[in-house]
């Protein structure tokens, strides 16, 4: 699956985004300062405001299968206040369990990239990644991401805690 079709989301895939985001926040809760518990409840429509083309400050890009199968997303939030518009955020990224170590990831972030230099004004994008992850890290690294930083305990998993690598990218 190293060619997935990548796209903007639109208000129609929305069920499949939460359905995925889902999964990984139940599957993966080191992954993401979201919790499955929390956000289980959160109504579909909630994600709106980032899904259509062209993108304006945010989007979520979507990896498909040929059978219309979305097998991961990739979220980017940009920079609201003045000071920092030239900002954005790779806010999460999901990959569906079935499709990992299948290109999906790389794939995603090379569209990512191309999308986020469309958008006026970006000069840099920033994320953080559980820092044990080396999986993750390994993929965010080889799409051009630096680590800039570390948070310590930045994830609280009943008594486990887990550390953010806080990386970046410029543009």
């Amino acid at each position: 699956m190293s060619n997935p079709a990548i796209r903007f989301l639109t208000a129609h895939d929305l069920p499949a985004y939460k359905a995925l985001r889902d999964i990984g926040l139940k599957n993966d809760p080191d992954a993401f300062s979201s919790d499955f518990e929390s956000e289980v409840h959160r109504p579909v429509e909630s994600y709106a405001a980032r899904v259509g083309q062209p993108p304006g400050n945010d989007f979520i890009l979507g990896a498909f299968a040929p059978d219309g199968a979305l097998l991961g997303a990739v979220v980017c939030v940009r920079e609201t206040r003045l000071k920092t518009r030239h900002e954005a955020s790779l806010a999460g990224m999901i990959v569906a369990p079935q499709a990992r170590g299948q290109g999906v990831g790389k794939a995603l972030l090379a569209e990512f990239d191309v999308q986020v230099r469309r958008i006026p004004g970006i000069q840099h994008v920033v994320l953080g990644v559980t820092a044990s992850n080396a999986g993750a890290v390994r993929l965010y690294e080889g799409a051009g991401f630096v680590r800039y930083g570390l948070l310590p305990r930045a994830i609280k998993l009943a008594d486990r805690y887990f550390d953010t690598a806080l990386m970046v990218k410029t543009l």
